[in-house]
């Protein structure tokens, strides 16, 4: 099965992809900015005690971040993937976005020499 049309411009490093990095990691930072608690709201640790959902959401979240290192890992070909990686772990998306459009714009680099 092949992807639609409309998905092949992310397929390879490019400034779709570098926009779609972008954008991702400025709603990552906003959400955390802006995203403050509201009356009523239980809090991290209450919500976790509370609910098997955001129990398995949670470690869902560390099951993407270990594959999105371990993807830097094995793929990368920059400086950057092995702390990125390992950041990964810790910070989730907040490392590992940066990292990976920076992969793409090192890859993007060397196809056009200057």
């Amino acid at each position: 099965m092949t992807p639609p049309q409309a998905l092949e411009k992310y397929r390879a490093p490019g400034p779709d992809r570098l926009r779609l990095y972008a954008v991702l990691f400025a709603l990552l930072v906003l959400t955390a900015v802006l995203g403050r608690g509201r009356p009523g709201d239980l809090g991290v640790w209450e919500t976790l005690r509370r609910s098997a959902f955001a129990r398995v959401m949670f470690m869902d979240i560390g099951v993407l971040s270990t594959l999105g290192a371990l993807y830097l890992v094995l793929k990368g070909r920059t400086r950057v993937r092995l702390p990125a990686a390992l950041a990964a772990l810790f910070i989730g998306s907040f490392a590992l976005l940066p990292a990976l459009a920076w992969e793409d714009w090192a890859a993007l680099r060397e196809e056009r020499p200057e």
